[in-house]
């Protein structure tokens, strides 16, 4: 291969590449709503809603790679954005209930302390999937606290440190 080539392939690939760098961070504020249930292949249900600052196939997506991540497999749980204050909840991120198998995800950005955008509502997503793959694969005892270390190894929550 001459030099010439190898400069052509080179420069190519940063091109490719930076552009895909500028895709990645395209509509990280971007919100999105459905109004109807949404069910993928593993058994993740979303429920109807509103503000969500993922949409369903990246749901679905931080689902498998966080099973992939743990090694376990589990049928999905049911995912809802919704306000807390609304559920008398308060001002956390998300929220796990293992005998409902169901996930909420706290839409009221006024009471959270670091601003909602796709990053945030991904890492609480990841943490409450941890949650829920745990308690599936009965190891409810870990999944009730954060004594895994699965936790820190796949998500050990909403990083507010940015």
């Amino acid at each position: 291969m001459s030099y010439l080539s190898r400069n052509i392939i080179a420069i190519s690939m940063c091109v490719i590449l930076s552009g895909c760098t500028v895709d990645n961070d395209e509509g990280c504020d971007s919100k999105y709503s459905t109004d109807q249930e949404l069910i993928d292949q593993y058994g993740l249900l979303l429920n109807p809603s509103q503000d969500m600052y993922i949409n369903f196939e990246g749901i679905s997506k931080v689902y498998v790679d966080t099973m992939a991540c743990m090694g376990m497999t589990a049928t999905g749980p049911t995912v809802e954005f919704k306000s807390f204050s609304f559920a008398g909840i308060g001002g956390g991120w998300a929220f796990y209930h293992p005998v409902a198998s169901t996930i909420w995800i706290n839409t009221d950005e006024e009471d959270i302390v670091l601003e909602r955008d796709c990053r945030t509502d991904q890492e609480a997503l990841r943490h409450e999937f941890v949650h829920h793959i745990l308690h599936m694969n009965e190891a409810s005892e870990a999944s009730r606290g954060h004594s895994s270390s699965l936790f820190n190894k796949c998500s050990v929550g909403v990083n507010t440190y940015y």
